[in-house]
């Protein structure tokens, strides 16, 4: 057969321009968007067991089946995490005001006399001549450092209250993208592999990657920030400080990267030492520096690895750069751009595993082997 003609050929670039200009409108209207799509995406990912299970039930009616599961998710997740975020910013900001009261108005020459660590103080100048502490030095470092973070959550606060109407409709926008995705996604994803060129088990292996992978980081993250919450607030239940309100505040800090939970128990060991109570510092930070670090330290590579196959260096490298990228929303992104990458170059060898294999002499992994 003869090749395409120059009319053929001109009919196919235009269609293919036409069609990345089409797209590009897409991502120009859909792209403040962005985040809250992909999220609702993985969420509705996360529940799918559940919507099939309901829609099982209910003679297999899918809107009534995603109704259900989304009201589900709303009443069980949605509201106390809501309603939960606005309380601990409201009591960090009353706490942090607190501190800084407590820091302005105490004297530091007594307290430290009366707790004896001047002569810690001592043996610190002797052994790092080069570190200047003394009393009035320890108040204003400690007045300054309270007042900082006193004026992050009161600024966090007004951020929230102020951005309260577009924090509400953004939610209230997955809601009801989780909702169509429930039960028009199945269809959607028939639309797309109908589209798209490659062959059927090349695109079940990018599906099924993907889901696996998205379920494990999202649920995976939210079981490891709520695990090392629960083993904090246990902690400083012991030594005395308010568990519940910390634990919490414990939990949303181990989602911050690389500091985590450290911006809640070095504080707190460090208002123990001070009033006097070294035992319980010493204790607070070894359970926490040891105990509630290893959590995340152990388990999130674990749960990372299962989920794309991969080398833990591999992971940890695609959390720290989709960090970089994306902000917080790169603890998602990271392992699912790395895991598309690697899967891409699975289907890649065993498209031209021949070609390969003849060119180098050597045999082709086997396709279930690890990355």
């Amino acid at each position: 057969m003869s090749g395409p003609t120059r009319t053929d050929k001109i009919y196919i670039y235009f269609l293919l321009t036409m069609l990345l200009f089409a797209l590009y409108l897409t991502y120009v209207i859909a792209g403040p968007f962005l985040h809250t799509i992909v999220f609702s995406g993985v969420v509705s990912l996360i529940f799918s067991p559940l919507f099939n299970r309901i829609q099982r039930r209910t003679g297999g009616r899918r809107t009534l089946a995603a109704l259900i599961t989304v009201l589900i998710i709303v009443v069980c997740i949605g509201l106390p995490l809501f309603f939960l975020t606005f309380g601990l910013v409201i009591q960090a900001r009353d706490t942090f005001q607190a501190l800084n009261v407590w820091a302005r108005e105490t004297d530091f020459a007594k307290l430290l006399d009366a707790h004896q660590l001047d002569q810690h103080l001592v043996w610190l100048r002797e052994q790092l001549p080069f570190v200047q502490l003394d009393a009035s030095d320890i108040q204003a470092r400690l007045l300054e450092f309270s007042r900082n973070l006193g004026q992050i959550a009161v600024e966090a606060g007004r951020q929230l209250f102020t951005n309260t109407a577009r924090l509400i409709f953004h939610l209230l926008l997955l809601v009801f993208i989780v909702f169509y995705f429930l039960r028009d996604g199945r269809d959607m994803v028939e639309k797309l592999r109908y589209l798209c060129p490659l062959r059927t088990e090349q695109e079940d292996l990018i599906i099924e990657n993907i889901q696996r992978v998205a379920r494990s980081v999202l649920v995976g993250t939210l079981f490891i920030a709520a695990l090392q919450g629960l083993l904090g607030g246990i902690g400083l239940a012991i030594v005395g400080l308010p568990a519940l309100f910390w634990g919490g505040v414990m939990a949303l800090a181990a989602l911050v990267p690389v500091v985590g939970t450290g911006l809640v128990w070095v504080p707190a060991a460090g208002w123990l030492l001070i009033q006097g109570q070294t035992g319980w510092a010493v204790f607070l930070a070894l359970w926490c520096g040891v105990l509630v670090t290893s959590v995340d330290t152990v388990l999130r590579p674990l749960l990372l690895r299962e989920a794309s196959q991969v080398s833990t260096f591999f992971v940890f490298l695609a959390v720290l750069g989709g960090i970089s990228a994306f902000g917080i929303a790169g603890i998602l992104y990271g392992p699912l751009t790395l895991t598309f990458v690697m899967v891409m170059l699975r289907i890649y060898g065993e498209e031209y595993r021949d070609m390969l294999s003849d060119r180098c002499n050597c045999q082709p992994p086997s396709s279930d082997s690890e990355s």
